[in-house]
């Protein structure tokens, strides 16, 4: 009995040890599984098939570091004429698991590249964070302190977002990193999001942020293709 009590002891020791880094990201996925069955049950999504992350074919934040990258219960949707498809995103760096949440934005037509971080992707020293080019500043304060934007032109930083999307953004239920580039807007959010409500709001904060941008001539434009 002497010997089993420390052999015990240890082995809970390893296993706590061990499951650790992955019990945020279990509880974070089990959030958006969660929010997935809420929008399949009351905003009429439909479930869609996980798959690995080789199929992914969006480049930057938060795709760009890690191993076992998957995109777990998706679910996918329509929000005010646009197609939406929500999912949890995550990979292993240093035995550690991360979690995302995401949403994919389809757009009726293509615009110029734009986005909006919150906060890095991942912290690490050893994880180089891609930067965009033209870091602007929108000229409200609250923003810009809070958030990091980026457009065609460094210089009309109030072009590239305008008053009304900075407000929509401001206004967001939750804060979010958003990338749009070319028909797809990206939104994404370290530990996903709190609820269907929460994420539903932030894909209309950036989709208005967006479309409210549109036509300032130096900003996010609609790029028409040409015949």
């Amino acid at each position: 009995m002497g010997v089993i009590i420390p052999i015990l002891l240890f082995v809970c020791l390893a296993t706590l040890v061990l499951a650790a880094p992955r019990l945020p990201a279990l509880r974070e996925q089990r959030r958006t599984r969660a929010i997935g069955n809420v929008l399949i049950s009351c905003h009429g999504f439909t479930a869609r098939p996980s798959f690995t992350a080789s199929r992914i074919a969006l480049p930057g934040p938060p795709f760009h570091y890690g191993s076992a990258q998957r995109l777990t219960d998706q679910v996918a949707g329509t929000l005010e004429g646009l197609p939406v498809t929500s999912a949890g995103y995550s990979c292993r760096y240093n035995g550690s698991s991360h979690f995302y949440g995401i949403a994919l934005v389809t757009l009726p037509l293509p615009v110029d590249a734009a986005e909006v971080r919150h906060e890095p992707a991942f912290h690490s020293v050893r994880v180089v964070e891609p930067i965009p080019d033209s870091r602007v500043q929108t000229g409200v304060a609250r923003f810009d302190a809070d958030y990091e934007a980026y457009g065609r032109d460094a210089h009309h930083g109030q072009s590239t977002l305008s008053a009304a999307g900075v407000g929509e953004l401001l206004a967001a239920p939750e804060p979010f990193s958003w990338r749009a580039d070319g028909t797809q807007l990206l939104l994404w959010r370290s530990g996903g999001w709190s609820s269907a409500a929460s994420l539903l709001g932030c894909v209309r904060a950036a989709s208005s942020a967006v479309t409210s941008s549109l036509g300032n001539g130096t900003g996010i434009q609609f790029v028409r293709p040409t015949r």
